[in-house]
């Protein structure tokens, strides 16, 4: 909580940030009954609507270095949650799929997601939650991305 009800600092990356870390507690305690957090539930839930990816193709589409996902996939494939294996097309390329352990968990976790989820829409304002999603859609499209 910032001091005296202040922010940190007075920027947009701070006060992203900030929304963030909020939010990924509120989906982290809400996804706690089931054993992942929420960065866990999104890596999962990459597979299982596509299907088999490359490792780049999912840490394109969760705006994540392949470094970071990697270190985050290990403990999921330690549970059994994602199976990684190498591509006999390209041997540098390491494909991520959900197991049936996987998909069994996420069968668990998406009510809870769902009610998260509403809660969020009723607290905030479902118009309120739409924009948001648009606006920050925008922010990750924009330019600005480390490169």
């Amino acid at each position: 909580m910032p001091l005296a009800g202040l922010p940190v600092c007075e920027c947009s990356c701070s006060a992203l940030r900030e929304a963030a870390r909020h939010m990924t507690r509120y989906y982290d305690s809400v996804l706690e009954p089931v054993g992942i957090g929420l960065n866990q539930y999104a890596i999962l839930c990459g597979p299982e609507r596509n299907g088999e990816r490359p490792l780049q193709t999912l840490a394109d589409a969760l705006v994540m270095d392949r470094s970071t996902l990697g270190r985050l996939l290990r403990p999921l494939e330690e549970r059994g949650l994602v199976g990684i294996v190498i591509s006999d097309q390209d041997r540098r390329q390491r494909l991520i799929s959900l197991t049936r352990r996987g998909r069994t968990l996420l069968v668990r976790a998406k009510p809870l997601w769902t009610r998260a989820e509403q809660r969020f829409e009723r607290e905030f304002g479902t118009q309120n939650a739409l924009s948001l999603r648009r606006v920050l859609r925008r922010v990750t499209e924009t330019r600005l991305g480390g490169g």
